[in-house]
């Protein structure tokens, strides 16, 4: 078995129920059977997760992110919101990791709303987020309870293609590892793309 096999099998609900578990009414959710963020909603019942945007189950390979985010988040004690801002490459390892993290979340976010990038505040808002009043277009959105991310859109100029950032309250190192931030990140743009997809 390979490193790759055995580490794609550990993000099982099996493997993750009882860490998964212990947020029920901590870390910001609510003390309910069910866990919800981003519009999805899991059951700690049996780890079915539910797409409330599109109106059915998760598949079994999206999950695994979702597992993965979630054990890493059961991990941390809550702190204060510290209301600084900074960006991935300030984070433990962010300047190594930038060119992933680009390619992976800022690309497909300038990518999709750089040609209307008003509608980048209509998607944060069907997620429960808000626009904010940074650079041409900004919102913010709780990706996790307490993992607010703030989100900017520069629009394309003749010199420019339009291209994006994020910015992280900087409690975030408390909650996620980079590696997890980056997949929050990649799951919450996926989740913006998907509140304006039919």
């Amino acid at each position: 078995m390979n490193g790759e096999t055995s580490e794609s099998e550990f993000w099982t609900w099996s493997r993750c129920k009882e860490r998964i578990s212990a947020l029920r009414g901590r870390l910001g959710f609510e003390d309910t059977p069910t866990l919800r963020f981003l519009k999805l909603k899991l059951s700690l019942d049996n780890g079915e997760v539910f797409d409330e945007l599109k109106g059915r189950r998760v598949s079994e390979h999206s999950k695994k992110p979702i597992y993965c985010i979630l054990y890493g988040y059961a991990d941390a004690v809550q702190v204060p919101e510290t209301s600084v801002l900074t960006s991935f490459r300030h984070l433990p390892g962010g300047r190594i990791y930038y060119s992933v993290y680009a390619q992976r979340v800022l690309n497909p976010l300038a990518r999709f709303f750089g040609e209307n990038p008003r509608r980048l505040v209509e998607a944060a808002e069907i997620l429960g987020g808000a626009k904010l009043e940074l650079e041409d277009y900004s919102v913010v959105v709780r990706a996790l309870p307490l993992v607010p991310i703030t989100i900017v859109l520069r629009s394309a100029t003749e010199e420019f293609p339009a291209s994006a950032n994020i910015y992280y309250d900087s409690s975030v190192s408390n909650y996620l590892s980079t590696e997890e931030t980056v997949m929050l990140s990649e799951l919450t743009v996926k989740r913006l793309r998907d509140a304006l997809k039919p």
